[in-house]
């Protein structure tokens, strides 16, 4: 299980704690803004994060992977914390053996 990133997090822009979504490096945080709910993604980890979505309403966190990949076109290997065999691997230690 991958943890929140905390609102003191110095890569955390947005002041509030976000959540992960599982099974993917994606985590939102849900907002009162002063245009009604909101939902805000980023993609990373607890040392770098990228804003990467500011959706209306508070969106569910198992349909964000989905909305992300098919409205914004983020690749499913960069979203995705284990990609399907076959596709590119992000970091290092997510290689696997030949």
């Amino acid at each position: 299980m991958i943890s929140p990133i905390h609102a003191t997090n110095a890569w955390n822009p947005t002041g509030r704690n976000l959540l992960p979504v599982a099974g993917t490096r994606l985590f939102y945080t849900h907002a009162d803004a002063l245009n009604g709910n909101r939902t805000f993604v980023l993609l990373g980890d607890q040392h770098h994060l990228t804003f990467v979505a500011d959706l209306e309403g508070y969106v569910e966190p198992s349909a964000l992977r989905s909305l992300l990949i098919e409205r914004f076109g983020l690749y499913p290997h960069l979203v995705d914390r284990d990609p399907a065999p076959g596709l590119p691997r992000l970091l290092e230690n997510q290689r696997q053996p030949r």
